[in-house]
Parts: C-alpha cells; sequence; structure tokens
C-alpha cells in the first residue's frame, strides 16, 4: 500500500502543476488542496466513504477499460449523491498533450455530486474548459457536459 500511496500523491502533485499549454491552469486546479483517502480494494466491494473531496478506490489491475466503465455506471446509478469517474491504467489520456491518467494503477474515483458541480461552474467561467477537446469534455464531464459546453 505504500507504493500505492506513494504513486497517487506524487500523480496528485503532477496533475495540480499549472502547465502554459492549460492557459496556465493544472489538468487539475483543486487537487493540490484536495483531502483524500486511497482504498485498496475490488470493484465490487466499493461503497461510499464521507469527510474527502476526493476517495481513490484502487481495484484489480487485471480489468480493462470497459470493465472499471461498467462499475462507475454501475456505481453513479447507485449513489446519485456522488459522481464516480474512471482512470484506467492502460488507459492513456491527454490534454493537449499532457498525460492525464496516472498510467499504474486501475482508479476509480468518487467526489461528492453538488460540489464538483460548483467547481465546475466556476471553472467553466474562468475558461478552464477551453483547452478541452469536445471527446474529453463529454467523457469527463458525461452528465455535465451541457452546463460546461452552453453557458462557457
Amino acid at each position: 500500500m505504500k507504493e500505492i500511496n506513494a504513486h497517487i500523491g506524487e500523480w496528485v502533485e503532477k496533475i495540480s502543476k499549472v502547465r502554459p499549454e492549460l492557459g496556465w491552469f493544472s489538468i487539475c486546479p483543486y487537487a493540490n488542496k484536495a483531502n483524500f483517502k486511497i482504498i485498496e480494494c475490488k470493484a465490487k466491494d466499493i461503497t461510499p466513504i464521507t469527510g474527502y473531496d476526493v476517495v481513490f478506490y484502487v481495484i484489480e489491475s487485471y480489468y480493462d477499460l470497459t470493465s472499471i466503465e461498467y462499475w462507475v455506471k454501475f456505481y453513479n446509478r447507485v449513489y446519485g449523491e456522488y459522481i464516480f469517474l474512471e482512470d484506467c491504467a492502460s488507459y492513456n489520456t491527454f490534454l493537449n498533450g499532457i498525460q492525464t491518467n496516472n498510467g499504474k494503477y486501475n482508479l476509480i474515483l468518487m467526489q461528492n455530486r453538488e460540489k464538483l458541480r460548483k467547481h465546475r461552474a466556476v471553472l467553466r467561467d474562468l475558461g478552464y474548459y477551453a483547452h478541452w477537446n469536445d471527446e474529453m469534455m463529454r467523457e469527463i464531464l458525461s452528465e455535465d457536459y451541457e452546463l460546461v459546453k452552453n453557458s462557457g
């Protein structure tokens, strides 16, 4: 678990770094201030934990993107007050040429839905999403795509 904590901690630092390629935003502007918890478990055993800005569930390494997306959709249906997002180790994602995924572990991230939507609206108003392509916006923002796309 020590190695997992170190890797995710380094990844949080990486995605917190302000970058000129992103209009002087970081990949995740709130990451460096987020109160987070890392839990290693089976995907089928995920249950929401309160008191954190984000929970990183480190799940089975043999899952591919489709399998992780299945669990994310499942948990998004079951636990409506949270948003679950995937970060698949074998599915590299990029924003203006900068890798955004952690690249080593299969993760399911959990965040409070209401709080995340408020942060997304603030970022929209600041022009943060101007450096995102439409495909990434649809994938990451999901139900909040229209909130960000049509109001920015």
